[in-house]
């Protein structure tokens, strides 16, 4: 059985107006100038993978952290537990920096830093200069990490690249917008 309203009860309900979506050249310059200083500054705060994390990220809640095994998560990545209080960043440097057996190499697997792979560790195959620019909280409010590789010049998270997305606050600046 299917309940339908009644035609009236439709026709009494008000339909908001929506803001005009275009902005103004200037506007648009504005975002543009804005969406280069935030990533500007998300690049310099970003720290290396391989050097001990200077900031601390606590975890207000029990989640899971995404932690790709290899360059935007070709070969997969670990879901690890989260727990409340929890320094992500120490969790994210300590996976990281543990070597990798070589029974969870797959083949094709390629080590950025040492091809000879003497005690490779898993940072080695997330790119040449990997660091860590943030993260993203998504639906289910399971973290992703938001990478920025100094090297190759490229942002990525999971298995795609990111941009900085920007909105106007209700003061009028322009923030970061989370996807």
């Amino acid at each position: 059985m299917t309940i339908k309203p009644k035609q009236e009860f439709l026709d009494s309900v008000p339909i908001p107006a929506l803001k005009p979506t275009k902005l103004s050249s200037e506007q648009e310059k504005e975002r543009k100038d804005a969406i280069e200083a935030l990533t500007k500054n998300r690049r310099a705060a970003a720290w290396q993978i391989h050097r001990w994390p200077l900031d601390k990220k606590y975890v207000e809640e029990r989640t899971k952290i995404h932690l790709p095994r290899s360059y935007l998560a070709k070969d997969g990545e670990d879901v690890r537990l989260v727990r409340n209080g929890e320094d992500l960043n120490q969790l994210v440097y300590q996976w990281y920096f543990e070597p990798m057996e070589a029974s969870a190499k797959s083949e094709g697997t390629v080590n950025f830093v040492a091809p000879d792979e003497i005690v490779p560790r898993r940072h080695e195959y997330l790119g040449p200069d990997p660091r860590v620019a943030g993260y993203f909280f998504d639906y289910n409010d399971e973290v992703h990490i938001r990478w920025w590789d100094d090297f190759l010049q490229e942002q990525w998270m999971d298995r795609q690249k990111w941009k900085m997305a920007v909105k106007l606050d209700d003061s009028g600046k322009w923030v970061e917008k989370e996807d």
